[in-house]
């Protein structure tokens, strides 16, 4: 019955949501753009046009190829076709209709062959394979070892690399030489904003505004720069496990407030985050809701 219920649930969202050219049993949907490729070593983006096809041959099911055509990740490369077949993907599921990724498909793989007129391609093999595919437009994000140099490349329409932005009032809780008889509470109450840049990529910018870890210390506003997220399985949440990271005031690092065991989830209306603070042997907790 469950997969009756999602059957029809997708062939709903083919037909309406995201229409386009199709008949009964299949969907596919062209989108022209620019493919963005940055070569991590040297830090030198290549734009070239491209085209990127999604087609869907069987609506009963959650699984799309896409055809990405004219590829050149340096200047002196040939035009190449990559075709990644058998994509999963789901729906982006959100209470916000104004949220710009509801309604959305996102698929986030961590390695995937192409093929090349019909062949696989493992010296093509794209790392880190992500998107989003909505009405307007297609968005495809991955990694690539060419020529011994990891590029990172980026497809999309400029209206498909939408951003997500939300902020909290949350209250923290610190806890200062935590498991011990001389262990320490203070309270503080902060505003928590998330920025993510482009949506496919998963990291966020988390700034603290107007915070202290303990009743004496002046208030501070900080940023935690490119923090990895994971969706959770029903994609209502982003989670977070970081094993370290450097808060950032200003445009300078301050090692001396580093983060461990960083953890926790936001959702459209809470946010519950945790991590370690060697420096200060404090154990902060953090909760909210959204800043309405």
């Amino acid at each position: 019955m469950r997969k009756l219920i999602f059957a029809a649930v997708t062939l709903l969202l083919v037909t309406a949501c995201l229409g386009s050219e199709k008949n009964k049993n299949s969907w596919s949907r062209t989108i022209s753009g620019d493919m963005v490729t940055v070569n991590t070593e040297s830090g030198v983006a290549y734009t070239d046009n491209a085209a990127v096809t999604v087609e869907v041959k069987d609506v009963t099911t959650p699984y799309i190829n896409l055809l990405i055509e004219g590829v050149k990740f340096v200047p002196m490369m040939p035009d190449v076709n990559f075709l990644v077949s058998d994509i999963f993907f789901r729906v982006y599921p959100s209470n916000d209709t104004n949220d710009p990724l509801y309604g959305s498909w996102i698929f986030s793989e961590k390695s995937v062959v192409p093929t090349v007129g019909g062949v696989p391609r493992e010296e093509y093999t794209m790392l880190n394979f992500v998107g989003s595919i909505s009405d307007n437009g297609v968005v495809v994000d991955f990694d690539v070892n060419f020529g011994g140099v990891v590029y990172h490349a980026t497809f999309g329409k400029n209206d498909a690399l939408q951003t997500w932005e939300a902020e909290y009032k949350a209250t923290a809780d610190v806890v200062l030489n935590p498991g011990t008889e001389g262990a320490m509470t203070s309270t503080d109450e902060t505003l928590v904003s998330f920025a993510q840049a482009n949506l496919s990529k998963q990291v966020v910018n988390i700034t603290f505004k107007d915070f202290r870890f303990v009743a004496m210390m002046p208030e501070i506003t900080f940023t935690l720069t490119d923090v990895p997220f994971s969706f959770s399985e029903d994609g209502t949440m982003r989670m977070f496990n970081v094993a370290s990271i450097v808060p950032t005031i200003g445009d300078q690092k301050f090692d001396q407030y580093t983060m461990t065991n960083f953890t926790g989830s936001v959702s459209n209306n809470y946010i519950m985050l945790n991590c370690d603070i060697a420096s200060m042997n404090a154990r902060v907790t953090l909760t909210g809701t959204i800043n309405q």
